[in-house]
Formats: structure tokens, C-alpha cells, sequence
């Protein structure tokens, strides 16, 4: 598989931001991107996971998440996995692309909230894809290091 430069992703991704600000305001950019996001780790799920035997597990279909999917993204496994072993899974990634040239004060925290939605939708549709429907949350301590919390929604039957 080929790979387009990383720096046209980054860019690509910062233009869509711009986009939808312009195009819908400041409120509802982290939503249009996450719907995009949404859309690319489903159909990233359905393309990958075509030829090969389909994870089952729960904690499987995570650990392929951050591995697999991660790399496909963002070339770089996530750095850490941590479980409470009731569903809810925090990925972090301690140098995460779309931070590393963001600035790092406290003016700029929130404008970082927006490069992490497409990445929340990324990771809720490539779950949708795997029949495991979530919540992805994101949080920034200190850029560019985020942390994606995923909270499965089981069914009860």
C-alpha cells in the first residue's frame, strides 16, 4: 500500500477544520469532524478487515484499534492501553501528529479539542464497524499527548 506524505494529511485535515469553520461556525466543527471521522474508520474497518478472520473479543478489537488502525492513520502504533476491564478503554498517544504543531499554551487548548474529533470519529466508526457501538471522549493534558477514552455500550439482553 502506498502512502501519501504525511505532511498532505496534516494539511488536508487542518483544511478541513478551516472548512467548516467558515462554512458553520466555531460550535460545529468538532461535530462535522467527527461525523467525517466517523465515516473513515468505518469504511478503513470494512477495507482492512475484508481478506482476514475478524477480531471477536472485545479487548481484541481494541488492541487491533491501536495497533492496526492507529498505524493506518496515523503511521505509529498507539503508545498505551489501559482497561478497568468493564468496558472503558483509555488509548494514549504521547505525540499525537495533529498536536506536534499546534501550539502548546493554554489559549491554544481548546483550538487543539477540534484536531482530535476526527480522530474520536475515526475510532467510534471503526467499533460501529465491529458491532461494538461506544462513547470515544479525547483529552489533552499537555500537548501534543492525548488520551481517547472509549466507554462500550453493551447491550442487555
Amino acid at each position: 500500500m502506498s502512502y501519501a506524505p504525511d505532511s498532505l494529511f496534516d494539511s488536508l485535515h487542518h483544511q478541513m477544520i478551516l472548512y467548516f469553520e467558515g462554512r458553520h461556525g466555531q460550535e460545529q466543527v468538532s461535530q462535522c469532524m467527527e461525523k467525517l471521522g466517523y465515516r473513515v474508520g468505518f469504511c478503513l474497518i470494512e477495507k482492512a478487515t475484508k481478506e482476514e478472520a475478524r477480531v471477536k473479543e472485545d479487548v481484541d478489537i481494541v488492541k487491533y484499534i491501536c495497533k492496526d488502525l492507529w498505524t493506518m492513520v496515523f503511521r505509529k502504533q498507539a503508545d498505551n492501553l489501559k482497561t478497568n476491564h468493564t468496558g472503558t478503554f483509555v488509548i494514549q498517544d504521547n505525540r499525537f501528529r495533529f498536536l506536534t504543531r499546534v501550539s502548546q499554551s493554554e489559549q491554544y487548548k481548546q483550538r487543539g479539542e477540534l484536531y482530535v474529533a476526527f480522530t474520536c470519529g475515526v475510532v467510534k466508526g471503526a467499533l460501529a464497524n465491529f458491532g461494538l457501538p461506544c462513547t470515544v471522549t479525547a483529552e489533552i493534558d499537555m500537548s501534543p499527548t492525548v488520551k481517547v477514552t472509549l466507554t462500550l455500550q453493551h447491550s442487555v439482553n
